[in-house]
Protein backbone atom coordinates (compact mmCIF):
# COMPACT_ATOMS: atom_id res chain seq x y z
CA UNK A 1 0.00 0.00 0.00
CA UNK A 2 1.65 2.95 -0.72
CA UNK A 3 2.24 6.25 1.77
CA UNK A 4 -0.59 8.52 1.89
CA UNK A 5 0.43 11.88 4.21
CA UNK A 6 -3.11 12.88 4.02
CA UNK A 7 -4.24 9.99 5.44
CA UNK A 8 -1.75 10.09 7.89
CA UNK A 9 -2.73 13.87 9.29
CA UNK A 10 -6.09 13.01 9.42
CA UNK A 11 -5.76 9.92 11.71
CA UNK A 12 -3.33 11.81 14.05
CA UNK A 13 -6.45 14.42 14.65
CA UNK A 14 -8.62 11.75 15.18
CA UNK A 15 -6.33 9.98 18.01
CA UNK A 16 -5.40 13.39 19.85
CA UNK A 17 -8.73 14.36 19.93
CA UNK A 18 -9.33 11.25 22.20
CA UNK A 19 -5.95 10.25 23.66
CA UNK A 20 -3.78 12.55 26.09
CA UNK A 21 -0.29 13.87 24.24
CA UNK A 22 1.66 11.39 25.85
CA UNK A 23 -0.35 8.56 24.79
CA UNK A 24 -0.43 10.26 21.25
CA UNK A 25 3.51 10.19 20.57
CA UNK A 26 3.92 6.45 21.59
CA UNK A 27 0.77 6.19 19.17
CA UNK A 28 2.76 7.81 16.34
CA UNK A 29 5.99 5.81 16.77
CA UNK A 30 4.34 2.89 16.69
CA UNK A 31 2.53 4.08 13.21
CA UNK A 32 5.76 4.78 11.82
CA UNK A 33 7.57 1.58 12.34
CA UNK A 34 4.17 -0.09 10.97
CA UNK A 35 4.92 2.39 7.67
CA UNK A 36 8.26 1.63 7.66
CA UNK A 37 7.81 -2.45 7.72
CA UNK A 38 4.73 -1.78 5.00
CA UNK A 39 6.77 -0.37 2.34
CA UNK A 40 10.03 -2.54 2.89
CA UNK A 41 8.21 -5.20 1.87
CA UNK A 42 6.35 -3.87 -0.69
CA UNK A 43 9.46 -2.65 -1.99
CA UNK A 44 10.82 -6.62 -1.98
CA UNK A 45 7.72 -7.60 -3.31
CA UNK A 46 8.11 -5.55 -6.50
CA UNK A 47 12.15 -6.76 -6.98
CA UNK A 48 12.18 -9.51 -8.91
CA UNK A 49 16.06 -9.99 -7.92
CA UNK A 50 17.71 -9.98 -4.85
CA UNK A 51 20.88 -7.52 -4.82
CA UNK A 52 22.11 -9.09 -1.98
CA UNK A 53 23.12 -11.56 -4.01
CA UNK A 54 25.16 -9.51 -6.28
CA UNK A 55 28.61 -9.24 -5.19
CA UNK A 56 29.47 -6.22 -7.50
CA UNK A 57 28.37 -2.56 -7.50
CA UNK A 58 27.77 -1.89 -11.15
CA UNK A 59 26.21 -4.82 -11.78
CA UNK A 60 23.76 -3.75 -9.35
CA UNK A 61 23.54 -0.15 -10.18
CA UNK A 62 23.38 -1.34 -14.15
CA UNK A 63 20.16 -3.48 -13.17
CA UNK A 64 18.52 -0.98 -11.26
CA UNK A 65 19.11 2.22 -13.37
CA UNK A 66 17.50 0.14 -16.18
CA UNK A 67 14.65 -1.56 -13.84
CA UNK A 68 15.54 -4.62 -14.77
CA UNK A 69 14.55 -5.81 -11.59
CA UNK A 70 10.98 -4.07 -11.44
CA UNK A 71 9.78 -6.08 -14.88
CA UNK A 72 6.76 -7.72 -14.97
CA UNK A 73 8.46 -10.26 -17.09
CA UNK A 74 11.87 -10.53 -17.94
CA UNK A 75 10.94 -10.83 -22.48
CA UNK A 76 10.81 -7.35 -22.28
CA UNK A 77 15.07 -7.29 -22.20
CA UNK A 78 15.92 -6.98 -25.93
CA UNK A 79 19.12 -7.45 -27.31
CA UNK A 80 20.72 -5.02 -29.54
CA UNK A 81 21.48 -7.29 -32.66
CA UNK A 82 18.33 -7.09 -34.79
CA UNK A 83 18.16 -9.15 -38.05
CA UNK A 84 17.53 -6.06 -40.31
CA UNK A 85 20.79 -4.31 -39.35
CA UNK A 86 23.42 -4.66 -42.04
CA UNK A 87 26.64 -6.15 -40.86
CA UNK A 88 28.77 -3.61 -43.39
CA UNK A 89 27.81 -0.77 -40.84
CA UNK A 90 29.80 -2.04 -37.52
CA UNK A 91 33.52 -2.49 -37.15
CA UNK A 92 34.69 -6.23 -37.54
CA UNK A 93 37.09 -8.02 -35.03
CA UNK A 94 38.29 -11.83 -35.82
CA UNK A 95 40.15 -14.00 -33.26
CA UNK A 96 41.18 -17.85 -33.89
CA UNK A 97 41.52 -20.21 -31.38
CA UNK A 98 42.68 -23.66 -31.84
CA UNK A 99 42.17 -26.48 -29.11
CA UNK A 100 43.79 -29.87 -28.84
CA UNK A 101 40.52 -31.29 -28.60
CA UNK A 102 38.07 -33.21 -31.21
CA UNK A 103 35.18 -31.11 -32.40
CA UNK A 104 32.47 -32.95 -30.51
CA UNK A 105 33.71 -32.81 -27.32
CA UNK A 106 34.70 -29.14 -27.47
CA UNK A 107 30.71 -28.55 -28.70
CA UNK A 108 29.91 -30.19 -25.87
CA UNK A 109 32.42 -28.56 -23.94
CA UNK A 110 30.71 -25.36 -24.20
CA UNK A 111 27.45 -26.26 -24.75
CA UNK A 112 27.05 -27.63 -21.13
CA UNK A 113 29.94 -25.38 -19.06
CA UNK A 114 29.23 -23.94 -15.60
CA UNK A 115 28.14 -20.46 -16.97
CA UNK A 116 29.25 -18.96 -13.71
CA UNK A 117 32.95 -20.12 -14.08
CA UNK A 118 32.84 -19.66 -18.12
CA UNK A 119 32.47 -15.76 -16.77
CA UNK A 120 34.51 -15.82 -13.44
CA UNK A 121 38.34 -15.18 -14.11
CA UNK A 122 41.10 -12.47 -13.97
CA UNK A 123 39.19 -9.81 -16.27
CA UNK A 124 35.83 -10.67 -15.90
CA UNK A 125 33.52 -11.45 -13.02
CA UNK A 126 30.03 -13.20 -13.26
CA UNK A 127 26.95 -10.84 -11.67
CA UNK A 128 24.02 -12.81 -12.28
CA UNK A 129 22.03 -15.12 -14.97
CA UNK A 130 18.69 -14.00 -16.24
CA UNK A 131 16.75 -16.44 -17.93
CA UNK A 132 13.49 -15.50 -19.96
CA UNK A 133 12.50 -19.45 -20.40
CA UNK A 134 11.85 -20.02 -17.69
CA UNK A 135 11.03 -16.34 -15.92
CA UNK A 136 14.54 -17.19 -13.29
CA UNK A 137 17.47 -15.75 -11.92
CA UNK A 138 20.88 -17.44 -11.54
CA UNK A 139 23.24 -16.31 -8.99
CA UNK A 140 27.03 -17.03 -8.32
CA UNK A 141 26.18 -19.24 -5.28
CA UNK A 142 23.46 -21.14 -6.87
CA UNK A 143 24.21 -24.61 -6.61
CA UNK A 144 22.51 -25.93 -10.01
CA UNK A 145 23.10 -23.85 -12.96
CA UNK A 146 21.42 -24.90 -16.42
CA UNK A 147 23.23 -25.41 -20.06
CA UNK A 148 23.85 -23.04 -22.09
CA UNK A 149 20.45 -21.57 -24.05
CA UNK A 150 18.97 -18.57 -26.10
CA UNK A 151 17.18 -16.27 -24.09
CA UNK A 152 19.86 -16.40 -21.39
CA UNK A 153 21.06 -12.75 -20.11
CA UNK A 154 24.40 -12.65 -18.75
CA UNK A 155 25.66 -9.46 -16.40
CA UNK A 156 29.21 -9.42 -16.03
CA UNK A 157 31.72 -6.97 -14.19
CA UNK A 158 34.79 -6.48 -16.37
CA UNK A 159 38.17 -5.06 -14.81
CA UNK A 160 40.16 -2.73 -16.18
CA UNK A 161 43.24 -1.22 -16.08
CA UNK A 162 43.97 -3.71 -13.00
CA UNK A 163 40.76 -3.49 -11.04
CA UNK A 164 40.98 0.68 -11.05
CA UNK A 165 37.75 0.44 -13.22
CA UNK A 166 34.78 -1.31 -13.32
CA UNK A 167 32.65 -1.27 -16.23
CA UNK A 168 29.23 -3.71 -16.24
CA UNK A 169 28.81 -5.11 -19.30
CA UNK A 170 25.12 -7.33 -20.32
CA UNK A 171 24.79 -9.63 -23.62
CA UNK A 172 21.89 -12.01 -24.80
CA UNK A 173 22.12 -15.75 -26.61
CA UNK A 174 20.54 -15.33 -29.09
CA UNK A 175 21.17 -17.94 -31.33
CA UNK A 176 22.42 -21.56 -30.73
CA UNK A 177 23.25 -24.01 -34.25
CA UNK A 178 24.12 -27.31 -33.17
CA UNK A 179 24.05 -28.18 -37.50
CA UNK A 180 26.54 -25.27 -37.79
CA UNK A 181 27.90 -25.56 -34.13
CA UNK A 182 28.08 -21.93 -33.73
CA UNK A 183 26.83 -19.97 -31.04
CA UNK A 184 25.31 -16.12 -31.06
CA UNK A 185 25.14 -13.32 -28.31
CA UNK A 186 24.65 -10.09 -28.45
CA UNK A 187 25.01 -7.12 -26.28
CA UNK A 188 21.50 -5.67 -24.88
CA UNK A 189 20.00 -2.36 -26.56
CA UNK A 190 21.15 0.27 -24.29
CA UNK A 191 25.00 -0.94 -23.77
CA UNK A 192 27.45 1.10 -24.46
CA UNK A 193 28.48 -0.77 -27.25
CA UNK A 194 26.20 -2.35 -29.75
CA UNK A 195 26.47 -5.32 -31.79
CA UNK A 196 27.04 -8.84 -31.48
CA UNK A 197 29.48 -11.92 -31.34
CA UNK A 198 29.50 -14.87 -33.40
CA UNK A 199 31.66 -18.30 -32.17
CA UNK A 200 31.95 -21.22 -35.18
CA UNK A 201 33.40 -24.26 -34.48
CA UNK A 202 35.27 -26.17 -37.25
CA UNK A 203 36.80 -29.68 -37.14
CA UNK A 204 40.86 -29.10 -37.69
CA UNK A 205 42.00 -32.51 -38.04
CA UNK A 206 43.98 -34.78 -36.03
CA UNK A 207 41.24 -34.78 -32.97
CA UNK A 208 42.04 -30.76 -32.83
CA UNK A 209 39.13 -27.98 -32.88
CA UNK A 210 39.62 -24.30 -34.88
CA UNK A 211 36.87 -21.84 -32.97
CA UNK A 212 37.01 -18.75 -35.21
CA UNK A 213 35.18 -15.88 -32.57
CA UNK A 214 33.84 -12.76 -34.87
CA UNK A 215 32.68 -9.68 -33.59
CA UNK A 216 30.75 -7.05 -35.27
CA UNK A 217 30.39 -3.60 -32.67
CA UNK A 218 30.14 -0.52 -32.94
CA UNK A 219 28.90 2.96 -30.31
CA UNK A 220 28.56 6.61 -30.22
CA UNK A 221 32.67 6.90 -29.53
CA UNK A 222 35.29 6.40 -32.36
CA UNK A 223 37.46 6.87 -29.72
CA UNK A 224 36.10 3.72 -27.74
CA UNK A 225 35.74 1.98 -31.60
CA UNK A 226 38.69 2.52 -32.87
CA UNK A 227 41.36 1.92 -29.62
CA UNK A 228 39.68 1.14 -26.19
CA UNK A 229 37.19 -1.49 -27.71
CA UNK A 230 39.62 -3.73 -29.85
CA UNK A 231 42.25 -3.79 -26.79
CA UNK A 232 40.44 -4.51 -24.03
CA UNK A 233 38.22 -6.85 -26.27
CA UNK A 234 41.29 -9.31 -27.38
CA UNK A 235 42.17 -9.87 -23.94
CA UNK A 236 38.56 -10.54 -22.20
CA UNK A 237 37.93 -13.13 -25.34
CA UNK A 238 41.94 -14.74 -24.80
CA UNK A 239 41.09 -15.00 -21.32
CA UNK A 240 37.17 -16.72 -22.03
CA UNK A 241 38.85 -19.28 -24.43
CA UNK A 242 41.59 -19.83 -21.98
CA UNK A 243 38.73 -20.58 -19.13
CA UNK A 244 36.25 -22.62 -21.52
CA UNK A 245 39.55 -24.90 -22.90
CA UNK A 246 40.08 -25.69 -18.86
CA UNK A 247 36.66 -26.80 -18.57
CA UNK A 248 36.79 -28.72 -21.73
CA UNK A 249 40.22 -30.45 -20.47
CA UNK A 250 38.10 -31.55 -17.56
CA UNK A 251 35.46 -32.93 -18.60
Amino acid sequence: MPFDLYKVEEDLMIIKNIFPAKTIFILAILYSITIIISTAGDSQQLSKINFTRINQKKVRDYIKSRSIDRMDDFSSIHSSWKEELKEADFHTDKKTFYLNCSLSDVWEGYRHANLIKSWSSHYVRFGLLIAKHPDSVIYTNTVLYPDLDTGQVFFLNLKILKGLVHVPVAFEIIKIDPVKQMLEFSYLDDNKSRGKQTLQFFNNGEGKTRIVHTTLFRSNSRLRDAILYPYFHHKFIREFHKTMKLQVKKT
